[in-house]
């Protein structure tokens, strides 16, 4: 074993001091692809990608790839309609709903959440501060599993209740600070489904996947009996073999996470947005806005949407167990990166993609 990790330790050197220098030698568009393919295959060897890529230029496929497997049971072969949990990434379909409701002027940013939800236990908490990552609340997934010792199955609604049960001190105020916090979402879920009068899985139907027709996005969750074939699975390579490493406990919670889709649909998504099908440019423009706070945060964002660069370019990784996503829009060249993988991808890979995304951008300009 020592010998193996030692071999895969060697490869990585060897794979990530390459990465570099063949993108700076890489004089065109085409042959920046070729490259970046050939170090893809090599990381997929030494088991460091196992999943998707696609980039798109105005919505037009430039390069398209699939490597690995569906899971960690068969041998099953990754195809572009294989639909992979997106994480985070899920928080711009629910961004985008609430904007919709405020588009519609059935809600306003600045409404207080207990306005919607009567028993939530932060009156000074707005949809804003929600949507920005700025309400100050603790994160659930540690709060749940080490303060209160909870490891049943829970969902949104049973989340609030916990919330409104014991109140756990904010860490922040809130508007004050900006902190990465899945609990926001969470609870926007739960606010939409207050302001429409259906599941978030209903209203997911009917203002997204529906109308734009993404037919391979889904919400799926740790209790549903069943899933369509197009699911992928989570796992990691470790001990020599690949093992399931997906979803947990804490994957009945919808709003932050656990929306499934493809390369193909999210390049659709990407789209609808740009081309007006979903929101007013002016409502996007809000969303691509980042929050104002006190001090300069580690990540500039939004509303639903990092800012990689305010006016030109905006993103969403996303992870969980077992799955590493990301998507990337310049808004200013027309390019669309998405790549998504369920075999945890490593660093290399991570790097490589960041690399091949700043290359990209130096030949657009």
């Amino acid at each position: 074993m020592k010998n193996y990790n030692k071999m895969i330790k060697s490869l990585l050197c060897i794979v990530g001091s390459i990465f570099l220098s063949v993108f700076l030698q890489a004089q065109n568009l085409q042959e920046l692809i070729s490259k970046f393919d050939k170090s893809i295959d090599s990381l997929h060897e030494i088991h460091e990608f196992n999943g998707n890529i696609l980039l798109a230029k105005n919505g037009v496929k430039i390069y398209e790839k699939s490597v690995g497997f569906t899971d960690s049971t068969t041998s099953n072969k990754l195809t572009p309609a294989s639909a992979f949990n997106l994480a985070s990434i899920s928080k711009t379909f629910t961004s985008s709903m609430i904007l919709i409701f405020v588009q519609e002027g059935k809600l306003k940013i600045d409404d207080h959440i207990s306005k919607y939800i009567a028993d939530f236990p932060y009156k000074n908490i707005t949809i804003r501060h929600l949507l920005n990552h700025t309400h100050g609340m603790v994160e659930y997934f540690d709060w749940v599993k080490d303060t209160l010792n909870i490891n049943d199955t829970i969902g949104n609604h049973k989340l609030l209740a916990l919330l409104a049960q014991h109140k756990p001190a904010l860490v922040s105020v809130p508007g004050e600070k900006f902190s990465y916090c899945n609990t926001g979402y969470a609870v926007l879920s739960v606010v939409l489904e207050s302001i429409s009068g259906m599941t978030y899985s209903e209203l997911f139907k009917n203002k997204i996947t529906q109308p734009l027709g993404l037919r391979q996005t889904y919400i799926q969750t740790v209790n549903m009996p069943t899933s369509p074939r197009s699911r992928v699975y989570g796992m990691k390579y470790q001990h020599g073999k690949w093992n399931s490493f997906d979803l947990t406990s804490l994957d009945e919670v919808v709003g932050d996470g656990n929306i499934y889709s493809t390369v193909g649909d999210l390049l659709k998504w990407d789209q609808a947005l740009r081309n007006g099908k979903v929101l007013k440019p002016e409502i996007l423009q809000e969303a691509y806005t980042p929050a104002i706070v006190q001090g300069k945060p580690k990540m500039v964002y939004g509303f639903g949407w990092i800012i990689n660069e305010p006016g030109k370019k905006v993103s969403h990784s996303g992870s969980w167990n077992g799955f590493k996503n990301n998507l990337v829009r310049d808004l200013q060249n027309g390019y669309t990166i998405i790549s998504l993988s369920n075999g945890t991808a490593g660093m290399p890979a991570w790097k490589l993609q960041q690399e091949f995304e700043k290359e990209i951008d130096k030949l657009s300009n």
